[in-house]
């Protein structure tokens, strides 16, 4: 949301300090160098169904791991705090950060470098990236003043605006923050809401949620107007492809029966597949071609 800047943050709000801001122009530059820097590498099958299997390792002895935009790099982060990343082809460490505090969180940002969340202590939280190959860690900001519990739990941005999103959830409340193009930092106003999971838009027109109020869950759109809109009670934010949302159908137990997608013009959405079973949001996948598959829980 390039030409929307939200009421800035007062009191305990994160604020970036005067030594991270050159730091933080140079992390802002970076992310917008990466708008159109995923490559389609190609791998044949056999290859494929080895690094599916390195990754499925991974899975069984380490935290946060995670594979960049193009499928050529893996992240994953040790027991001593330390992330490493693997290139997946040749299985070569490309480069390890240490981190001094308690990692919460780490997220590809397309295949150059990542966001990794920690918590310095309860209630004191800190965004940063770590450069690929390089393993280079610039802070981005700081969120002080959170409750103890608080943690990251989802970061999305778009590469063509260098807008940002950042969901931050207690047992209790959520608070969501946007940095723009100017590299403000402020508190987007929900109302309120306690929210699940958030989704922008590659072009950074509008941001996606899901929130739970008054016993239901429901996807809903944010524009860059700071208007709410609700998209469909009931329901689970699933993907945004493109500029497309995807969200699904659940039962009395939370799980996905069928995914929809959404059609932001007209605001119809259309049945692109009914699931054989009942699953996890997060267990669902939605290709850059639209087609929807179900991977099984990790």
């Amino acid at each position: 949301m390039a030409n929307r800047v939200w009421p800035k943050l007062v009191g305990i709000a994160a604020v970036i300090t005067a030594l991270q801001l050159p730091l933080f122009y140079h992390y802002n530059r970076l992310l917008g160098s990466s708008a159109n820097a995923v490559d389609n590498i190609t791998v044949s099958p056999a290859q494929e169904q080895a690094e599916q299997k390195e990754i499925s390792a991974l899975k069984q002895q380490y935290r946060f791991v995670t594979v960049s935009a193009d499928g050529q790099y893996v992240a994953y982060l040790d027991s001593k705090n330390v992330l490493h990343v693997m290139d997946l082809a040749s299985q070569q460490a490309l480069c390890a950060a240490n981190n001094p505090y308690t990692v919460q969180y780490v997220e590809w940002i397309e295949d150059e470098r990542l966001f990794v969340g920690e918590e310095v202590q309860p209630g004191d939280l800190e965004l940063k990236t770590v450069d690929v190959p390089s393993g280079v860690q610039t802070i981005v900001t700081r969120f002080e003043g959170l409750p103890a519990d608080a943690s990251f739990t989802k970061i999305t941005f778009s590469t063509y605006t260098n807008d940002i999103y950042i969901l931050i959830n207690s047992g209790t409340s959520s608070s969501l923050y946007h940095i723009g193009t100017m590299s403000n930092v402020s508190l987007v106003p929900t109302g309120g809401r306690y929210i699940k999971n958030i989704a922008i838009t590659q072009t950074g027109s509008k941001l996606y949620f899901e929130d739970y109020a008054d016993g239901s869950f429901n996807v809903l759109s944010l524009d860059d107007q700071g208007t709410i809109r609700l998209i469909k009670r009931d329901a689970a934010l699933v993907a945004v492809v493109g500029n497309t949302l995807y969200y699904g159908d659940i039962n009395s137990q939370g799980l996905v029966t069928a995914v929809y997608r959404y059609n932001a013009a007209t605001g119809a959405s259309t049945l692109v597949k009914t699931l054989a079973a009942p699953t996890l949001a997060a267990n669902i996948e939605v290709t850059d071609s639209g087609a929807v598959q179900v991977n099984a829980p990790t």
